[in-house]
């Protein structure tokens, strides 16, 4: 007998018998929806968390020099952006009060020194890129100033040193603190008073902290002040694990639960059509073929009842906006049908192992 044959031949029989076909429909959606609803909100809200987790502030490892040795230069900031755990490493002067240059008593505000690539800190919104002795500003700190444009002039107090406006900015995350001023470029010479450095995972904090502070190698650990995310990180896999664990754990007993019904309505099925199965058997069907048959049987109502399920509760957590990944939900879809499949193995195995003599006798 070809299997072709007999798959086809399981189709028509499963269409043909709507209620069992129904029953296994309505079994797998409700499966699967139950899981959409629950365990797939349950991954969105995983997702969310773990993308908070992973925002740029999340990934932050500042390293102030306290004592003003001076050992943070532009070399040891290229050297720490160069770790292949790290995304970005910007040094900052310690921020110094400026005012507008042809104002006189205007009202100050911070510009920083950046030592390192000025594009890794901000953004350029308008104007072009600064050169030594220039700097950019930030859009309320331009107001703030009495710029009508950003573009001009800025002195410390008394004068002691100027620079240039010749643009504005945006700053990136996570260095949202300088847009209250300017970023002015600095000299090569001119080492920074903090490093800040993001991380590519804010699971590399740990590893990314201990290459940096080598990096430093510092014989005094009172020379540094650090604020790391490793407590953060040690957080994120806390939390994460926990869900991924509670995700696991409702959806085995989801997917087990109706496969125990789904076997129930295959074996109910089986006695209701045993005199079928049983002429099969006596006209020649090998045992395989009576397996295959009901397998298949109960696989298409899984497959209807898996389809309905996935679309409605895509529909129903996109309304809340917590729909899962749709990688998620395919893969409920595949497992409700996979359960249907394997839940009727053993009533259809039994049905093939029945003595067709036997069965056709029994009125």
């Amino acid at each position: 007998m070809k299997v072709g044959v007999l798959v086809r031949e399981a189709v028509r029989s499963a269409t043909a018998s709507r209620v069992p076909t129904t029953l296994v429909a309505v079994l797998v959606a409700a499966m699967c929806l139950t899981t959409v609803l629950t365990v797939g909100r349950a991954a969105a809200a995983q997702q969310q968390v773990q993308h908070r987790l992973e925002e740029a502030g999340s990934r932050l490892l500042e390293v102030a020099d306290v004592r003003g040795h001076g050992f943070l230069t532009s070399s040891v900031i290229d050297q720490a952006g160069g770790l292949s755990t790290v995304e970005r490493a910007v040094g900052l002067a310690v921020p110094r009060d400026v005012t507008n240059a042809a104002v006189a008593g205007g009202h100050p505000v911070p510009a920083w020194g950046v030592i390192g690539d000025l594009t890794d800190a901000v953004e350029l919104v308008s104007g072009r890129w600064p050169g030594p002795g220039e700097g950019l500003v930030a859009a309320g700190a331009q107001d703030r100033l009495g710029l009508d444009v950003p573009v001009g002039a800025v002195v410390t107090p008394h004068g002691a040193d100027g620079w240039a406006v010749v643009g504005s900015y945006r700053a990136r995350a996570p260095f949202t603190q300088l847009n209250a001023g300017l970023v002015v470029v600095t000299g090569s010479d001119t080492p920074a008073h903090t490093l800040e450095v993001v991380t590519t995972d804010a699971a590399m904090a740990d590893l990314t902290q201990a290459a940096v502070v080598s990096l430093l190698a510092r014989s005094d650990p009172a020379d540094l002040s650090i604020v790391s995310p490793t407590t953060l990180a040690d957080l994120q896999g806390a939390v994460v694990g926990d869900l991924a664990r509670y995700n696991r754990t409702l959806l085995l007993a989801v997917m087990a639960a109706g496969a125990v019904l789904v076997g129930v309505v295959a074996a109910a099925d089986v006695l209701v059509r045993r005199r079928d199965l049983g002429r099969r058997r006596a006209l020649g069907a090998p045992r395989w073929a009576i397996t295959v048959l009901v397998v298949v049987r109960a696989t298409c109502g899984g497959v209807l009842g898996a389809l309905v399920a996935s679309a409605l509760g895509l529909v129903l957590t996109s309304r809340v906006g917590q729909a899962p990944p749709l990688e998620f939900v395919a893969g409920t879809a595949i497992l409700g049908v996979m359960a249907a499949a394997v839940s009727s193995v053993l009533p259809a195995i039994v049905a093939a192992r029945q003595d067709p003599v036997r069965v056709l006798r029994t009125p």
